[in-house]
């Protein structure tokens, strides 16, 4: 396993791993990724994800399980996306993701920032895909027993190690 790939999969765990309930029994989130593969007809496989290198497609999918007889409520469902990764425009699923440069402040898709030019004039630009960090869906409920996956997909730009996360930043939440 590239290292990598070693530290971005230990990153999404921190980042995703069942931390977004009052208690680790009640909401569990599993992470899993997968590289998409082209085979010689054009049709798109899943596959190991052990090596990534640039140029590769992996797909994110998050799943997220009520393990409790009660209706969670407010919840949000956060997928991380790698330093050394670019978001794929339109592969987040469910439709109606919203994006975050920081993984605080979630906006529609595409993301859009005002710029001051040269001259003091003030323009609205598209945000690069590659400074994209995270992708989150507003779930609203998640009823007892109930399972739902999100799913997104990177482009792999860079072997280079990105840092270890800190653990504050880990988990999102929801009320009961």
């Amino acid at each position: 396993m590239s290292k990598f790939f070693g530290l971005c999969l230990v990153m999404l765990t921190l980042l995703a791993g069942g931390v977004y309930a009052q208690t680790p029994q009640d909401v569990v989130v599993t992470m899993e990724v997968k590289k998409v593969v082209k085979g010689g007809d054009g049709k798109e496989s899943l596959e190991s994800a052990d090596q990534a290198k640039p140029g590769d497609i992996l797909q994110y999918t998050a799943t997220y399980t009520n393990k409790t007889k009660k209706v969670w409520r407010d919840l949000e469902a956060t997928i991380p996306v790698p330093p050394f990764t670019e978001y794929v425009p339109g592969s987040g699923r469910p439709a109606g993701a919203k994006a975050s440069l920081d993984g605080q402040n979630f906006q529609s898709i595409p993301l859009r920032r005002k710029v001051k030019q040269a001259d003091g004039k003030e323009i609205t630009q598209l945000v690069p895909y590659g400074e994209y960090r995270s992708l989150r869906w507003f779930v609203g409920k998640l009823s007892e027993n109930q399972e739902l996956k999100f799913s997104t997909r990177v482009k792999v730009l860079s072997n280079e190690a990105p840092a270890a996360p800190s653990a504050e930043k880990a988990g999102e939440g929801g009320k009961k």
